[in-house]
Parts: C-alpha cells; structure tokens; sequence
C-alpha cells in the first residue's frame, strides 16, 4: 500500500516539475493545503469533544423516550456534518457532487450501503441525512472524540454478526435509516475490498430494499494509511451516486435458502457500486 501512495505521489510531483519554478509553486500550495486541512480537522476535532461533552447530554436531557433523545443527538451530528462539509469546500480542500441524494430522504425505512475510499464518507453521507443509524467499528466506539458522540446518537456497534443483523432490523422495522459500509474499512488504492453480507443479511430480514451508494475521490485523498497532512495536488472532488433501491425479494424467489440469496444479493451490490464508482471516477 505504501509503494503504491507513494507511486501515485511521484507520478503527480513529476507532472509539475517539467516547467522552471512549477515544483515551488506546488511545494507552497501543498504547504498552504496542509495547514488548511490541519485547521479543518482542529475544527472536528474540538467541535466534537464540545458536543459530546455539553450539548449531547443536554439532548438526553430533554423529554421524550431512548429514541426520541438519540433523534436529537442524530440531528445535532447531521448539522455538524453539514458544516465540516462547508468548511472543507470553503477552504478548498475538496468539492462534491451528489446524483439522487434525494432517494435517501423519501418517508420510510433505508438502508443505506455504500462504498469507503475515504475517511470523511461518513461525514458526506450523514450530512444528506437528518436521522441516521450508523453502524460504526470498535475502534470508533474506543475513539476518545467519537465514542461518547457514537453511544449518545445510538449508534450500532459492528462487533457480533448476528446480533448487529437483528439491531438494524428493528431500526428499520421502525421506519429509520440505517447507514453501514460493507467494506469494513477504507477502499485500497485503485480498488475495492470484498464486500461482507452483513447489508444483505439486514435487508432480507427487514424486508427492505438497499439503497446503493457509489462514491468517487478524484485524486484520493484520506486513504487508508494515508495522514490528513498528505493533501494531493488538487482539490479531491467527490460524486455520489445514489443508485436505484435494490430490493431482496428477487432474490429470495422459488425458496431460495436466505445465505444462498444474501451472496447473490450482495455480489449484485458490489458489482453496481464498483460500477457506477469506476464511471464517476473515469469522468
């Protein structure tokens, strides 16, 4: 992975170093891009230790049942989200485009499923969405800035299979949104990891479509192993795809065993996303 990054990174220095003064000038815009993007995570950073400590008990605080205070928590990180997402546009870190983000908003039950080249998916995705269910790792869970914030919204922590399958069913039996990434961890470089059945299992036994959503980074940036200080040598520019709701039903046809449908459903998944990621990116 790392000869990889670095590879990519030659190939970029190289490109700019053919014009006298050109790998100056791209030294000092690196330099200024790094310390934008230190700004940018001192924001998050902080901003979310403010939260957890003072404004996500005061959420709990408030009237109304487990799921009404967890609502809150959801709505507060939503517009977190949606403010880091500007900040990062504003100080010219990135830029996104979103196709059918609208899908995601409709009444009822989503699952939402996508792919995770970059560390700030999450981010992008939750700020679409005023309520969200995330199903988080343990080490988001253990995280000092996170893991308060991840307890207080409810979130759902991936740790035993079949006991994370029947959480995000009830959520979506209840009408909300659940947000997972079937990779586990972020994307490599140039590719995708194998895509587990966890989304699969959840929406068969749910009863709910899945709602595929294809991300694209162009250049990566906030890779796997890859520092927050390593900008590229342009803005990254993210597009999402919110393909079409892909239903378990046909899936499940002429009593097919639900392991056998959740390995066709979830190889259909993966070959959509991997799909529309690849074209997003080739633009």
């Amino acid at each position: 992975m790392g000869q990889v990054l670095e590879r990519a990174r030659s190939d970029s220095r190289a490109a700019v170093r053919s014009e006298p003064g050109a790998g100056v000038r791209e030294r000092l815009r690196r330099a200024a891009r790094s310390a934008s993007a230190g700004l940018a995570f001192s924001v998050f950073g902080l901003g979310a230790l403010a939260l957890a400590a003072f404004v996500f008990p005061l959420c709990h605080l408030l009237p109304g049942d487990a799921a009404a205070r967890e609502a809150r928590v959801q709505r507060v990180i939503h517009r977190a989200y949606r403010f880091f997402v500007g900040l990062m546009q504003r100080l010219g870190l990135q830029s996104s485009r979103w196709t059918g983000a609208e899908r995601l908003r409709t009444p009822g039950a989503h699952l939402v499923v996508a792919n995770h080249p970059t560390l700030v998916d999450v981010v992008h995705l939750v700020a679409q969405l005023p309520q969200a269910d995330c199903v988080v790792g343990e080490a988001w869970s253990r995280n000092f800035f996170l893991g308060r914030a991840s307890r207080l919204a409810g979130y759902i922590t991936n740790t035993r299979g079949a006991e994370v399958v029947e959480l995000c069913a009830q959520r979506l039996r209840a009408g909300r949104t659940v947000v997972l990434f079937p990779e586990g961890t972020r994307s490599p470089l140039g590719g995708h990891h194998a895509f587990q059945r966890g989304a699969a299992h959840i929406a068969i036994a749910a009863g709910v479509p899945i709602d595929p959503v294809a991300i694209s980074c162009v250049p990566r940036m906030l890779m796997k192993g890859q520092p927050w200080w390593d900008v590229p040598e342009r803005p990254g520019h993210y597009e999402f795809v919110v393909g079409e709701p892909l239903s378990p039903e046909p899936f499940l046809a002429g009593g097919t065993p639900p392991a056998l449908a959740a390995r066709r459903l979830t190889a259909a998944l993966r070959e959509q996303i991997i799909e529309r990621s690849n074209r997003a990116r080739s633009r």
